[in-house]
C-alpha cells in the first residue's frame, strides 16, 4: 500500500549516505549521479514483500552500498573502495542511533507511521548531514584525511620548498594548453621561491593575480607563467595565475620520489580552511605518475 513512499525513502536515505560519503572524502560529486547511484540501491526494498532467504538478506545488505559507491564515487582504488564503504555504513548507524534516541520521546513516537515517518526519517538525514557540515573543520586533521597526506618538495628557478599536500580525487583541473595536471597549491606556501612581485601581488586582496608579471624585469620569468581557468567550491569561477616548475617529489621517509615535470602549480588565494594541516591538493593522476 505504501510502497511507493518507501521507495521514495531509501532513496532519499541513500543519498543521503552517498553524500555524507562523498563530503567526507572530499569527493566533488553532482547531483545526478548521487541520485543514480542512490537509485541503484532503491530495488532492494522488494525484499520486505517477497520471501526470501536470509543468506540473501546479508547479500543485499553487504552488496547494495558496494554498487552504489562504486557508481556514485567512480573512479575508486580498492582501499578507497574499502574505505567508503566502511563509511556509509558508519553513516547508516549514526542515522538509526539518532532515530532509536528521537523515538525514546512521546511526540516523535506517535509521528512514527506510514507516511508521516518517512518524513522524520527524511528529516532525521538531514539535520544530521547540516550538523556534519557545521562540524566538518573538526574532521580535518582526522585520521580520515591522514590516509591521503603527503610531503611535496616543489623545486623551481634553482629554490626548493616543502609542502604539506592532500590527495583530492575530486581534483580534475588540468592546464588548458599542455593538458598536464595541475596541484592547486596556496600560494603562502611558496613563499621565498615565488618572485616578491608575484607574490605581493597575491596578498593584496581585489588585485588581479596576473597583473605583477608586468613589473617583472625578465620577460623569460613573465612567459613562464601562465593561467588556468578553474571551478571550485559551491561553483564559483576563478583565473588561477600557474607555473611549471622545475621538478616536483613525494618526501617519504627522507627520501624523494620523483614524479615528473609534466605537472603546473594553480596558485589559490583562498586557502584551504583554518584547521586543514594542508596547503596543496593533488590530482590523482600524479600517483599513477609516480
Amino acid at each position: 500500500m505504501y510502497l511507493d513512499l518507501l521507495f521514495f525513502l531509501n532513496l532519499v536515505v541513500h543519498y543521503f549516505l552517498l553524500l555524507f560519503t562523498a563530503k567526507l572524502f572530499h569527493r566533488k560529486v553532482g547531483f545526478g549521479r548521487l541520485l543514480a547511484g542512490a537509485a541503484l540501491g532503491v530495488p532492494a526494498v522488494l525484499l520486505v514483500i517477497f520471501p526470501h532467504p536470509t543468506w540473501l538478506t546479508v547479500v543485499v545488505i553487504l552488496a547494495a552500498p558496494l554498487l552504489m559507491i562504486l557508481f556514485a564515487l567512480r573512479p575508486l582504488r580498492p582501499m578507497e573502495t574499502f574505505y567508503c564503504w566502511g563509511v556509509f555504513f558508519l553513516a547508516s548507524f549514526t542515522v538509526a542511533g539518532a532515530l532509536t534516541a528521537i523515538l525514546n520521546f512521546d511526540l516523535p513516537r506517535r509521528l512514527f507511521n506510514f507516511p508521516s515517518g518517512l518524513f522524520l526519517i527524511a528529516g532525521t538525514c538531514i539535520l544530521i548531514y547540516l550538523l556534519f557540515g557545521l562540524l566538518r573543520p573538526l574532521f580535518e586533521d582526522k585520521k580520515w584525511q591522514r590516509l591521503w597526506r603527503a610531503e611535496l618538495l616543489v623545486a623551481w628557478q634553482g629554490k626548493e620548498k616543502t609542502v604539506p599536500a592532500l590527495l583530492d580525487t575530486g581534483n580534475r583541473l588540468r592546464d588548458p594548453f599542455s593538458g598536464f595536471p595541475v596541484i592547486v597549491i596556496d600560494y603562502r606556501s611558496l613563499e621565498g621561491l615565488l618572485p616578491p612581485q608575484v607574490y605581493s601581488c597575491l596578498a593584496k586582496e581585489g588585485a588581479e593575480p596576473w597583473s605583477a608579471l608586468e613589473q617583472l624585469a625578465d620577460p623569460a620569468l613573465a612567459r613562464s607563467f601562465t593561467l588556468i581557468p578553474c571551478r571550485g567550491i559551491a561553483r564559483r569561477s576563478e583565473i588561477l595565475l600557474g607555473f611549471k616548475p622545475d621538478g616536483v617529489a613525494f618526501l617519504e621517509g627522507g627520501r624523494s620520489r620523483p614524479i615528473g615535470t609534466q605537472v603546473f602549480l594553480g596558485l589559490t588565494r583562498h586557502g584551504f580552511g583554518p584547521a586543514a594541516e594542508y596547503r596543496a591538493l593533488l590530482p590523482p593522476d600524479l600517483l599513477r605518475a609516480g
